[in-house]
């Protein structure tokens, strides 16, 4: 166990939430371990959460396979851009870096520049606001949505000071599209996750992020 932790404590992020997810695994009933074994980690996150194909809603379900809440999915993409890089992609580079398979998506400037708004995908409450620049994520917000669902927003060139609790919906500013942290360019690196485990944040939304040129419509 003392290696795991050490591994853990050493890793780069996308790797620890791979690492994270394999822990997880280790307490999952084994429907889940057999799921793993036979298509892989990321279909973990599509048993946790799954649109209905008939309703068009979004499922949630607890590490037993037990449905425990249904939500609309949400037309609000956190920024506007393009999607530079989805989840789950494993590129080479990713590999001779020691990373794992992608963690969430990329949402980047098409003019490459800083300062686009980012609000929240969904309602919820402030976890807490990093507006430390140092660390793989660099600035960020992190906000708790209920149903064991949360989100994350990395990479900020500025985040909103927001006390943790603070309520906040579609359409409130939380910071600023940047490039802090372990980052290539200005982007946005929008995380969800489910009962601790990434997911596809593409499951909770429809369409595709606003171009920058269009106006702001959050």
């Amino acid at each position: 166990m003392w290696v795991f932790l050490w591994i853990l404590k050493s890793s780069k992020t996308e790797l620890k939430i791979v690492l994270a997810t394999l822990a997880v695994l280790i307490m999952l009933p084994a429907f889940a371990v057999v799921v793993v074994a036979s298509s892989g980690i990321q279909i973990v996150g599509d048993a946790l959460a799954a649109v209905n194909p008939v309703t068009k809603l979004v499922e949630i379900f607890n590490p037993d396979g037990v449905k425990v809440a249904e939500l609309p999915i949400s037309s609000t993409w956190p920024t506007r851009g393009y999607v530079s890089d989805e989840f789950g992609e494993w590129e080479q580079w990713r590999k001779d870096r020691g990373l794992g398979p992608h963690s969430g998506i990329d949402i980047a400037n098409e003019r490459g520049l800083t300062g686009e708004p980012v609000t929240p995908f969904s309602t919820g409450k402030i976890v807490y606001v990093d507006n430390d620049p140092a660390g793989d994520c660099g600035k960020s917000v992190k906000i708790d949505h209920g149903n064991n669902i949360s989100s994350q927003y990395c990479h900020l060139d500025s985040a909103v000071e927001l006390v943790g609790g603070t309520e906040v919906k579609p359409g409130d500013f939380i910071g600023y599209m940047g490039s802090t942290g372990e980052s290539t360019g200005p982007h946005l690196h929008f995380m969800v996750y489910v009962y601790g485990v990434a997911v596809n944040p593409r499951i909770f939304l429809t369409g595709e992020p606003t171009p920058t040129y269009a106006p702001i419509t959050f």
